[in-house]
């Protein structure tokens, strides 16, 4: 069985969680429209007054970077948010009790100061690593190295920031260890969920190509629609798939509806119980 194989188990694994919970989806809805609402609310403004222009002229001040420096940190804050309510259902579900949207998101106003804190630290990086891609060439290189490694070491942060009682800098190193101990696994579990949701993806061209002779604009309407449907229930199922992940790395044995053999085959690694629990989880 080949790694995208695997990574359709695990999706498939994921996604069942979410048939049980369909409610689970609420929050990367509400994450959208927040996210489409935020942008609104900045960008427009921003449009009218000139300060996007300037700023693309590179003749903007501190106060216009501050602002736009406040929306993108809101918008880390915003995903964040919301994926943590997720993955705290999530984690109800895989312990074997119903989760509530209600429940959601009170483990994550529960965690909202780590949120925060987080989500500013996040932000900060991604922002530093966005402007080294926009220098000369090596440094382009280098910035796409340090993205892959700051995205696999803080890949299980959340979770260990939801489940764990820790701070944000000590989550952070938590997750960092875990990744250490794992690290093939979340290089191939990442790459196997982008090429499924690439093919995942297809139909949608497909709608709307059939439908262009009959509507150009209604077959595009269909695909698009296609799109966000998709986009909605992928990023639920990465939401469990962490946590799923979590749990296997912390405890040692796979989640109820997931195969440890599946997992370890799909993610290049195998668990190794002594290392990752020094720590229990407060599950």
């Amino acid at each position: 069985m080949g790694r995208v194989s695997r990574a359709w188990q695990l999706f498939k694994a994921s996604f069942a969680v979410l048939a049980g919970d369909s409610e689970i989806l609420v929050f990367p809805v509400c994450s959208g429209i927040s996210l489409l609402l935020l942008g609104a609310g900045f960008l427009i403004p921003l449009y009218r007054d000139g300060t996007l222009q300037a700023v693309a002229r590179h003749k903007g001040t501190w106060d216009d970077f501050a602002v736009l420096f406040a929306w993108y940190y809101l918008n880390f804050f915003v995903g964040i948010f919301f994926n943590s309510a997720l993955m705290g259902c999530a984690n109800i579900r895989l312990s074997g009790r119903r989760p509530t949207v209600g429940a959601g998101f009170r483990i994550a106003v529960a965690r909202l100061g780590r949120i925060a804190v987080w989500a500013l630290v996040a932000a900060s990086v991604g922002m530093v690593l966005s402007s080294l891609r926009d220098r000369k060439k090596l440094l382009s290189t280098v910035s796409a190295g340090l993205s892959l490694a700051w995205s696999l070491v803080t890949y299980l942060i959340v979770p260990v920031l939801l489940f764990e009682d820790r701070s944000v800098l000590s989550s952070l190193h938590r997750s960092e260890q875990l990744f250490r101990s794992h690290w093939g696994e979340q290089v191939a579990g990442n790459f196997g969920f982008g090429v499924l949701s690439t093919l995942l993806s297809i139909p949608a061209v497909i709608l709307a190509l059939a439908y262009w002779r009959i509507n150009p604009i209604g077959g595009i309407i269909l695909g698009a629609v296609y799109l966000l449907i998709l986009a909605t229930v992928t990023s639920a199922v990465r939401g469990v798939f962490t946590v799923a992940l979590y749990r296997y790395a912390t405890a040692g044995a796979a989640p109820p509806g997931f195969s440890a053999e599946v997992i370890d085959g799909a993610l290049g690694g195998h668990c190794r119980l002594a290392e990752t629990t020094r720590r229990k989880p407060s599950w």
